[in-house]
Order: C-alpha cells, then sequence, then structure tokens
C-alpha cells in the first residue's frame, strides 16, 4: 500500500513537473510575442515619421519656389505674353517677331533648370516651346493667328508647377519621354534653323521688290 502511494505521488510530482515546464514555455513564448509586436510598431512608427518630415520638406520647398523671385517673374511673363497676347502680337512682326517672343521662355528654362533642377522637365518646356516657334512661323498669318490660340507660356507654367507639386501623372511622363524629347528638339531645331533661313530670304526678297516697286512709282512722276 505504502508503494503504491509512493508511486502516485511520484507520477503527479512529474505531471506538475511537466505542466510547469509547458506553462512556462508559454509565457516565454507570449513574451517573444510581444517583443515582436513592439518592434513591428517601433518600425512603423519609424517609418510614419520618416515619410512626414519627407512631406513637410517637399512642401516647404514648393513653398520657397512659388515665393521666389524667378517663379513670380514667370507667373507675370505668362500673364503678359499669353492672357494679353503680348507672345501673339510679336508674332505679328515678319520672320523676327517669334525669335523675339522666344526670349520670354528662357526664365521658364532657368527655373527648370537652377530651382527645380529637373533635366527632363527642362526638355518638356523647351520643346513646348520649340512647337510654337515652328507653328508660329507658319506663312501667311496662319502662324500668326495661331499664336492667339496656342499659349506655351500657360502650358509650362502649369506644367512646372504640377511636377514641383508632386503629380504622379506628370512626373512620370515626363520623366519616361525624356530621351524621345531630347531627340524630338534636335529635330525641331534643324526644321526651324531652315525655316527661318528661308522666310528671311522670302522676307529679304520681298522689302527688295516693295522698295523697287516704290522707285518705279516715284519715276513715274
Amino acid at each position: 500500500m505504502e508503494g503504491k502511494n509512493i508511486l502516485e505521488n511520484e507520477l503527479n510530482y512529474d505531471a506538475h513537473k511537466t505542466l510547469g515546464e509547458q506553462d512556462g514555455e508559454i509565457v516565454l513564448n507570449d513574451s517573444y510575442s510581444l517583443i515582436d509586436d513592439r518592434d513591428s510598431l517601433d518600425k512603423g512608427s519609424d517609418a510614419t515619421r520618416k515619410e512626414e518630415v519627407r512631406r513637410q520638406r517637399r512642401e516647404k520647398e514648393i513653398r520657397n519656389l512659388k515665393a521666389s523671385k524667378a517663379y513670380k517673374f514667370i507667373s507675370t511673363v505668362t500673364t503678359l505674353a499669353d492672357k494679353y497676347f503680348l507672345d501673339a502680337l510679336l508674332g505679328l512682326v515678319p520672320s523676327v517677331g517669334d525669335l523675339v517672343s522666344s526670349i520670354f521662355g528662357l526664365p521658364f528654362i532657368y527655373v527648370t533648370l537652377f530651382k527645380v533642377k529637373s533635366i527632363p522637365l527642362t526638355l518638356a518646356v523647351i520643346y513646348n516651346y520649340l512647337v510654337d516657334i515652328l507653328l508660329g512661323s507658319i506663312p501667311f498669318f496662319i502662324g500668326d493667328a495661331i499664336d492667339f490660340f496656342s499659349k506655351a507660356h500657360v502650358k509650362n507654367l502649369d506644367l512646372i508647377t504640377r511636377y514641383v507639386e508632386g503629380d504622379k501623372k506628370t512626373i512620370r511622363q515626363v520623366r519616361s519621354k525624356a530621351l524621345l524629347t531630347a531627340f524630338l528638339i534636335i529635330i525641331l531645331s534643324v526644321i526651324i534653323y531652315f525655316v527661318f533661313r528661308l522666310l528671311i530670304g522670302v522676307t529679304a526678297w520681298t522689302w527688295t521688290l516693295l522698295i523697287d516697286m516704290f522707285k518705279w512709282l516715284i519715276g513715274l512722276f
């Protein structure tokens, strides 16, 4: 009888020991899980803080750019050249009018290249101006009529603003088309060069003809 009691006590001791070890493992596993959860929360908080810092820095850069004299100047140029049709009126001057009006585009190129510091955006702005110059050079006042509706400065100011404000679609389009835009700029530059050589030659011939006709009319009297 005593042997039986001793055996039962040993079995109960082993059972309690086993349960205690299992409970210890459960507590230990739970503590590890809590540590992992805390680490994940800390990492998530760090990522959120970094994202917030980047967002605030981005917003500050946007405010500084829009408050800069260069940005205000291109906004003024856009108002005068396109909204008050100064660009189109200059285009009425034969041959050189479009070249003179294209000088208004230089401040935009300065902003994209030195303020925004984006070569793809600079290429996009230059491309828009070259297209505007080529369309404006169409003779018989067709190009002059197009100038009243083709607002390159408005288009470029809007492009710069959307790019700076982080519009993902605009940024993706500008960057993905950078190489193509660079190639098209070369092609357009060559075409514009020969077009203006032709226009200057035609203009010189026209003035010579008018002067000769005027002299002939004077000779009649």
